[in-house]
């Protein structure tokens, strides 16, 4: 039997982009846990470059074509115009719930990470401008670690419910104030649109939710200049939540 020349280290975090990147489909996610490598791996070594969590060894020995690309490697437009329709109409700001329901939806009923392995259109920005821009240092050590990853989510859900808490408190009668948050401390005024035909708490979730999608876009492009292109899997709230998901099923099926 062919020896497996890439190796996948316990800190993978099952994001895909090993994927995505091997020309061989010789990479895949299994269980939307952790990648596995298949015996037709030739050691190209675009899994080990593009991994954000620098979690694959491999020797660089073969080179390989260019993977031939597909309708979901382009989705990475639709995270551009959710930007650009939430700067002029923060209303527009409701439609990333799709983002939010869709990977959770995903693990739920199919027990993988479909969703951040193909179509997590933010990732595929990173690694889009990150391929031109980033500095593609491995990504510090905390970063990848567990206590970070969990611990980041953590501390995001609990700022997403005093969003919420804040939606419910305009929905009893406070007054709305027509800004947004950036990474969760610099308020903004955000008054140029006509919010005035909706009530004042759908108005209120949009500024708290658009400035929430800011915020990890910001996180993301920030660490993507830093170290990888997509270093921002290695700690995205929503990666954690489907590979957690995703752990669980798995575990309950064995257990049958």
């Amino acid at each position: 039997m062919k020896t497996k020349i890439a190796t996948v280290s316990k800190d993978c975090v099952a994001c895909g982009c090993c994927e995505r990147a091997c020309p061989l489909n010789s990479i895949s996610v299994h269980k939307g846990k952790y990648a596995v490598v298949g015996d037709n791996c030739v050691g190209c070594g675009k899994c080990a470059y593009i991994c954000p969590a620098n979690a694959i060894e491999t020797d660089k020995q073969t080179a390989c074509r260019v993977k031939k690309q597909h309708w979901y490697d382009f989705l990475w437009v639709g995270e551009i115009l959710y930007i650009t329709l939430g700067f002029f109409n923060i209303l527009f700001a409701w439609l990333g719930l799709v983002f939010m329901m869709t990977p959770l939806f995903m693990a739920i009923t199919g027990g993988n990470k479909s969703y951040c392995n193909k179509y997590c259109g933010k990732g595929q920005l990173f690694g889009l401008i990150g391929s031109k821009l980033s500095l593609k240092l491995k990504p510090l050590r905390f970063l990848r670690s567990k206590w970070f990853r969990y611990g980041f989510l953590t501390f995001f859900m609990t700022m997403f419910a005093l969003m919420i808490y804040s939606v419910v408190r305009v929905f009893g009668g406070t007054e709305l104030s027509e800004s947004i948050t950036l990474l969760w401390a610099f308020k903004l005024p955000w008054n140029w649109t006509d919010i005035s035909f909706v009530p004042t708490w759908v108005a209120r979730f949009a500024f708290g939710f658009y400035g929430t999608m800011l915020t990890s876009t910001i996180l993301g492009l920030t660490t993507m200049v830093q170290f990888r292109p997509r270093t921002f899997c290695v700690y995205c709230p929503m990666g954690a939540m489907t590979q957690g998901i995703c752990g669980l099923k798995s575990r309950g099926e064995k257990s049958k």
